[in-house]
This record gives structure tokens, sequence and C-alpha cells, in this order.
């Protein structure tokens, strides 16, 4: 059944809905709802949670004429309140709601957010109170964008559940019609709930099966490598228990015949980077080339000089290669690693490029792996034969935690000597503070302290109360700081600029740097005894443990500040001021998000999960990965599993290369 032939889908209809992405019928029928509104509970002010889905009766008290921004942007606003609570309601690219509002009592949803001091409602629905069908029962919303009627795109939804037949791999274990009915036309939230739970389960155990079949032709060369006992000689201290148990997890996948894909957490401290490169040793040994691949310029300049620094006098042959690298250089060392003459190569995104290749690379190592996409790991992988991967990072995204149950990725922890305790103080303070916490660092370098004022944006952005670095490095000279002692830091500026002003930030000539996010990775200075992140709320956890790590890096106490622009603090602010592992960290935000976002190997673009209004559970994975172990693969239908594996060809990257 085609789409056209559905009831209620004309010629202008199948347009409209095309510009939605729904151009069969699976689209259709998978064009979830994008919320759920249970219109029997309307919420109290005292119930409002910012960010959620929130149902309000509202007396309307003002309505402002249409305006404009600098940008050209269309906004209308009206004031209103909720019993005895304020709210701004904003209209964004709505003119005609400027003739359709008026004073008096109405019923609005939508997400709610708490800026400038008060409640503000971004583009809410709107109805008169008595509005029957508005009222009804649970109402499911969805993503139309104005391009269809939500009770036209019900009835079509409707009218192609009852006629047409749903490809379904799993018939034994899932019933998908009643599934879909169940999550498009639910008579109760817990109906919704446990079906959409149902349906993505369903979609696990589909992507694993596929991932399973193409698993299966990936094969590699045993590799006997023996524990590197020559590490007791190298090295000043002993390695840790975990460290140990890593050393040897990796020497088991190097013999069993399969490519390693094997992930290791540790905070700062725990010791990934020796482990990293005792890999590289044992692989060298062998005769094999490695290459580490890092996000920075600053961090792969780092670990060549470590390494060297350890393995220097084993006749190892290393190279750096960056975008820094001289012309004359760069055609040197490509001309060895392809003649076998670098045994391990250190490098950023440069040596993914076509131009360069290995004599027989075994090892590919990459260093904060939630900095580099999917297609760059895999075209380092393919430019060897069966090349075993080993990434690092303190704080993983929660994609790598679910990736262990795909069975493709397997996790080391690492854990810091019971003599590294935390040195780092985290403080959260709202915006009401932040003049105070100013003044408070004008003291503080007086005593020759160094610190990183981290902001989210570049520039202001309109209508959002937002800090920047360049309305930061503006407020701050003169009133807080001399400018002279400043500095300003951003991705855009030119690399020789950057430079200077990490150099002088280094020597100490900088005692504050107002910088974005840029700084997050492979800056390492000692004397920075103090961070503050604007609008942290803004951040993810990932990124926070990273630019927290920035300070306190020679084991002085440090400070760090996480202000947030919202009134209420998230728990992953909380959480940052008790804890400071990483890999805790982590896991506490996988499970407060979900493994859904992340499942999927894309990391750019809309993932295949971000439909589901449930969040994916490591219960949910292994209920999945349970159906799949139990599955005989001869009794599959053959051409639908054929499709599924078109549908999530993305995997052919990551498994085949």
């Amino acid at each position: 059944m085609i789409l056209r032939e559905v009831k209620g889908v004309g010629d202008k209809t199948l347009e409209k809905l095309n510009s939605l992405g729904i151009y069969d019928i699976m689209d259709l029928v998978d064009y979830l709802p994008k919320n759920y509104l249970d219109f029997t509970k309307i919420s109290k002010p005292e119930d409002i949670v910012e960010g959620e889905y929130t149902l309000l009766k509202v007396s309307i008290v003002q309505v402002y004429p249409k305006q404009y921004s600098k940008n050209k942007v269309c906004y209308i606003k009206a004031d209103c309140v909720c019993e005895n609570t304020a709210l701004s309601l904003i209209w964004f690219n709505m003119p005609y709601m400027e003739h359709n509002l008026c004073c008096g009592d109405f019923l609005i949803w939508g997400v709610i957010r708490y800026e400038n001091k008060k409640y503000t409602m971004v583009n809410p629905n709107i109805s008169d109170i008595n509005n029957k069908y508005k009222l009804k029962d649970i109402k499911p919303i969805y993503s139309l964008k104005g391009k269809i009627g939500e009770v036209t795109y019900r009835k079509i939804v409707e009218n192609a559940l009852d006629n047409c037949v749903i490809d379904n791999l799993l018939p034994n274990q899932f019933d998908l019609a009643k599934i879909y009915k169940d999550i498009h036309f639910a008579k109760s939230y817990n109906q919704m709930i446990d079906s959409q739970k149902a349906l993505a389960t369903y979609e696990l155990a589909v992507q694993l099966l596929c991932y399973k079949v193409l698993r299966q032709t990936y094969k590699c060369d045993i590799l006997t490598c023996d524990y590197p006992h020559i590490v007791d000689k190298l090295l000043p201290y002993k390695l840790t228990e975990s460290q140990i148990n890593a050393l040897n997890a990796i020497i088991d996948d190097l013999k069993s015949g399969n490519a390693m894909n094997r992930f290791i957490l540790g905070d700062v401290g725990s010791g990934k980077t020796i482990v990293a490169h005792l890999a590289m040793y044992m692989v060298f040994e062998k005769g094999y080339q490695s290459a580490l691949l890092a996000p920075t310029e600053i961090l792969a300049m780092q670990h060549f000089n470590n390494f060297n620094k350890v393995f220097g006098n084993l006749n190892i042959k290393t190279a750096i290669l960056t975008s820094s690298t001289s012309k004359d250089n760069r055609e040197i060392i490509l001309q060895d690693l392809k003649d076998g003459k670098i045994d391990v190569l250190f490098s950023t995104h440069s040596c993914v490029s076509e131009s360069v290749e290995f004599c027989n690379l075994k090892l590919a190592v990459i260093d904060e792996a939630h900095k580099f996409g999917v297609k760059q790991k895999a075209d380092l992988i393919a430019k060897g034969k069966s090349v075993h991967c080993l990434s690092m990072s303190a704080t993983p995204l929660p994609r790598s935690f679910a990736m262990m149950v795909f069975g493709d990725l397997t996790i080391s922890k690492l854990y810091k000597a019971e003599n590294r305790k935390s040195n780092i103080k985290t403080y959260a303070l709202r915006s009401n503070k932040i003049e105070d916490m100013f003044k408070y660092f004008a003291d503080k370098i007086k005593n020759n302290s160094q610190i990183i004022i981290v902001c989210p944006r570049v520039v202001d952005c309109e209508l959002e109360d937002i800090y920047s670095v360049k309305s930061v490095y503006k407020m701050i000279c003169g009133k807080y700081f001399n400018k002279s002692q400043v500095g300003l830091l951003y991705g855009a500026m030119k690399n020789a600029d950057k430079d200077k002003v990490i150099e002088d930030f280094q020597k100490g000539n900088i005692k504050v740097l107002v910088s974005t996010t840029v700084i997050e990775v492979g800056i390492d200075i000692p004397s920075v005894d103090t961070i503050a992140i604007l609008g942290a709320d803004r951040f993810g956890i990932a990124s926070l443990h990273q630019l927290r790590g920035r300070v306190g890096r020679d084991g002085r106490f440090s400070e760090c500040y996480l202000h947030c622009a919202s009134y209420n603090i998230p728990d992953r602010i909380k959480q940052m001021k008790e804890i400071d592992d990483g890999v805790l960290l982590s896991e506490l935000d996988s499970k407060a998000r979900g493994f859904g976002d992340l499942i999927g190997f894309n990391q750019s673009g809309k993932n295949v999960f971000d439909k589901y209004i449930v969040k994916i559970t490591l219960d949910m994975i292994a209920t999945a990965k349970s159906i799949v172990d139990n599955i005989v693969l001869d009794k599959i239908d053959n051409i639908i599993l054929s499709k599924m594996i078109e549908k999530y060809n993305f995997y052919q990257d990551i498994v085949l290369n």
C-alpha cells in the first residue's frame, strides 16, 4: 500500500506530508507524537518544572503590538498571570496572533522556561477554555509545523493502520499493529508509555540483529602479545590494579581473532595515557605500526613528548603530523609511513586524509573519543587491514555504555590511585551573584591566581539572556580588571592570535582568560586554579567535567564556579558539586537522559531514537539483546531483514571497515 492510497491523502495533503519527511506508510505511522497532554490535569504554578511541557489556565492581561527584532524576526508578546504567578508569552513568526489574541481566560500549553526573573513560554498553543475537543482526555501532540491539522493527521494515521500490513521482523515477540495503535490512540498515559517502550525495544532488537549479521563477517589475524614487563624498568611508579587489568584485557583482545574495539574510561590522573602508550609499544614489538589521533595539536604534541620520554631509548621511530607540519616535513613523514620507517604516529585530523598511507597499521588509538565522529574513526581504521581500535575519554558519552550491550565495544575502567584525591571545590551560583564573583576574582589575582571564564557564545544573541565572550570581556575590562590582565579566546580567531593568547596565559602575563569551550581539551597550565562557567546549565555533563579539569592540574587547591541562568539548578549541576569522577558522572547522566539518542552511530543530525518520549534504559537494551540471542537466523524473513539492514546501513562504516 502506498501513501497516496490512504483515505484522506489527496495530492495537496501528500505534498504537505512530504514536506514533513513522510513519504510512505512506515514514515506516517512512525511519525510519533512529540508529547502528550493530559487535559484532565491542569498544572498549578507550584507544579511548574522548567523545560517540561506544561498545561496552564491563565488570564491574559496585556497584548503588545507586533514587533521586529534587529534580524527582522516578527514576534508577538503577551503578559498573563496564572493565579498569582506572572508569565510572558512570545510567538515568533506568527503575525496573525496579533489579531487572534485578546485579554481574558485561556488554556495554554508548551515548554516553559525561567528567564529574566519570570516564566516564559515560546510559541505556546492556546485555546478557549470551553473548547471541549482540546480539553478531552489524553491528547497526542505532533510536530506538524502548521502544515496539516492534528485531527486530519490522526484520521489519516487511523485509516493507514486499519488497511496496511506493517513489516515485522520479530512477529513472535511484538504485535506492531497494536503497538502503533496504542501509541497514536492511547486511552491512558500508562498505555502510551508501555507501547512506546515496546516499540523502542523492538527497534533496538532489530538494530542489534542487523548488527549481529554484519559483525559476523569481520575477523582478523591473531596477534599474540605478552605483558610488557619492561614497564617496571621504564616507569618510576607502579601501575595500579585497574591499569594492569586493562593491559591484560587488551592482550586478550589482540589474541582473540576479532578486531579490538575497547574503550578506556578514566578520570584525570587515572593513567589512561600510559596504558594506551604501552599498547602501542606491544604492537611495535610485533613489527606493526600504531597511530594516535588527538583532537588538538597541543594534545597531540603532549602525547608525542610523553611517549618519547618513556620509550625514547628503545629505538621506536615516532613522528608527529598536524596542520602546522611544514610541507617538506609532511612529504617526508608520508613517505616514511608508507615505507614502514615510522612505527608510531601522533596526529590530529591530518592523519585521516586520503594522502596518508601506512605500511602495516595495526592499532588506532583515539584520545578524547567524544570529540571525533564515527566517519573519522572509520577512515583511520580503514588505513590498515584488521586494525584494532583503542579509545580513551574521561567523560564518555552515554553511547559508550549502550554499545557495550551491542557487543562492539568493551570497556576498561581506570580508577585514581588512593592518594589522588580531588583538589577542586565546585560551587553553583545564580545570576544575582555574578558581580560578587567577579569582585572575588579581582582579589584572587592579586595573590597570583589565574582564572578562566568560559562563555557559551562568542557574541550576544538577541532575545536570549546568555553571556558571550565578547560582552563579558568588555564588561570586566576596567570595571574589575586592567585590560592588560585579560585575554580573549574563541575558535574563529586566527591561529596566530590564539597561539599568542595561550602563550601569554601560560607565561602568566594574562591573569584572566575569557574563552569559549575551545579550551575544553589540550590546555594544560598548572598555575590555573579557578574556572567559572557562565550559563553552565546550557552545557552537557561531559563538557562541564572536561572544563573543570582545566584547573588544579598540579594538585593545588582550585575552585570551579557553575553559573546557572535559570532559576532551577539542574540535577547535573548538583551532581557536579558532589562528584568529581567523570565516569560516574557519565553513568548518572546516561541513566538520567537515557541511551536512545546515542545508540546509533551517526553523531550529527536526527537520531532514530529521538522520536520516543520514553528514555532508552539498560533494561530495555538487555531485553532486546536477550531476544536476539535466542533467535535462529535461518528462521528470519530474509526479505524484511535485507530491508532493515539497508535502513541501518550506517553500521557498514563501523563494522566492515
